[in-house]
Parts: structure tokens; C-alpha cells; sequence
């Protein structure tokens, strides 16, 4: 499957579920380890947005698209997730050809974060009790998401301290990584057009998703 195929499917799964985290925390915070009390405090803000401008959403993409950039972007690490989904590939970037990775990738993830939005329905998460020792940085919070009509969805975060702050680095679902995910596809295209060429690769995709976006707001 190839690049754009693969962003579609998996992709778009992962990105929903990481908004039905940050959106669906009931818990009290007191009773929250460090990691989840960040995305509970992130989360009043972003179900207030989604239950007050459900036509919005629907009829505004470029709103969509800046929602998702502000609200869920800030949470993700993406200087390592970068890192981690190009492996020795980014070693072996120059740095410039990490900037621009990393900037474009952003750019991938926002978009789809965009489309995700749009397929929000009534859910429910539960989590399991996270396992994390004083003086911790790094950890893997396990939830399970409930949709109705579907079968429950084993999800585990990566999180780790960045700039003082917790950040989401990977996601698995039901025992599969997002970065593995990419990094796979990512490695393909490297081995076949080189990293200029995954660079323009996705800049075009990018680009493309942008125009019907532009389009779409002047009809």
C-alpha cells in the first residue's frame, strides 16, 4: 500500500482515537497521574468547541484544520516523533532535511487530525491505573475506547516530559504503533526516491489536501 493509501486507513484511526482521548476525560483530577491530568485540563476546552460548533465543523474546513492545529497540536512531541518514525534515516538527514521533514509531517498529521474531527460520535474511555514512579519522564498510559456499534479498542500512549510539559510521542492500537506504521512506509519511499524525494512526497499530498480546502471555502 502506498503512502497515501496507508495515511487513510491507519492514520485516521490512530488520530481519532488520540482526540477521543483528549476530549472524553471524566475523572476527577486530583484522582489523575501527571500525564492525564494534562489532557484533562486541555479537554473542557476542546468538548466546549465540538458541541458548540457541530455545523462549523462540518462546512468549515479551514476552522477545522486551525481547531485541530491549536488545541491538539501543542500535546504532540513531533521533533521525536519524527526522529523515531524516519529511524536511521534521520540520522542519517541533513539538517535541513530534518526541518523540513518535520514541518511537513506536522502539516500530514494536522490535516488528518482535521478529518477526524468530523467523525465524532459518543464514546466512552476507560483507563487502566497508570504505573509511574516518582521522578518519572516517560510513560505508557492504556485506556479502552467504547464506541457505540463497535467493538472496544485496546490503546496505549506514549508519553514523555518535554520542556517541562507531557507530550504524546506514539500511540498503538490494539498492539500496533503508529510510528512502526510509518516507518514502514516512510522507509519504502526513502529506499525508492531517496529523502528529497519522501519530502516532496509529502509535500505534495500536503499541498493537494490544501488546494480542495482553498476550493472548497470559495464555493
Amino acid at each position: 500500500m502506498g503512502i497515501s493509501g496507508l495515511l487513510s486507513t491507519k492514520r485516521r484511526q490512530f488520530l481519532l482515537l488520540i482526540i477521543l482521548m483528549v476530549a472524553s476525560f471524566s475523572a476527577v483530577a486530583e484522582q489523575l497521574a501527571g500525564p492525564q491530568q494534562v489532557i484533562q485540563r486541555i479537554s473542557d476546552e476542546l468538548q466546549t468547541i465540538l458541541v458548540n460548533n457541530q455545523d462549523r465543523l462540518k462546512e468549515d474546513p479551514a476552522f477545522v484544520y486551525q481547531l485541530a492545529n491549536d488545541v491538539l497540536i501543542p500535546h504532540v512531541d513531533f521533533g521525536h516523533v519524527s526522529s523515531l518514525v524516519l529511524g536511521k534515516y534521520w540520522r542519517r538527514a541533513s539538517e535541513e532535511q530534518r526541518r523540513e521533514f518535520s514541518h511537513q509531517f506536522q502539516r500530514l498529521l494536522v490535516r488528518t487530525y482535521s478529518t477526524a474531527f468530523k467523525e465524532l460520535q459518543g464514546w466512552e474511555i476507560s483507563y487502566t491505573p497508570l504505573r509511574m514512579n516518582t521522578g518519572d519522564d516517560d510513560v505508557a498510559v492504556h485506556t479502552q475506547v467504547n464506541r457505540t456499534g463497535a467493538p472496544p479498542v485496546d490503546v496505549v500512549y506514549r508519553m514523555h516530559i518535554k520542556d517541562g510539559d507531557w507530550k504524546a510521542y506514539d500511540v498503538k492500537i490494539e498492539g500496533i504503533s503508529l510510528v512502526t506504521n510509518y516507518r514502514s512506509s516512510f522507509a519504502k519511499e526513502v529506499r525508492r526516491s531517496g529523502m528529497r524525494g519522501l519530502i516532496e512526497r509529502i509535500t505534495e499530498l500536503n499541498d493537494r489536501r490544501s488546494k480542495r480546502i482553498a476550493s472548497n471555502n470559495q464555493s
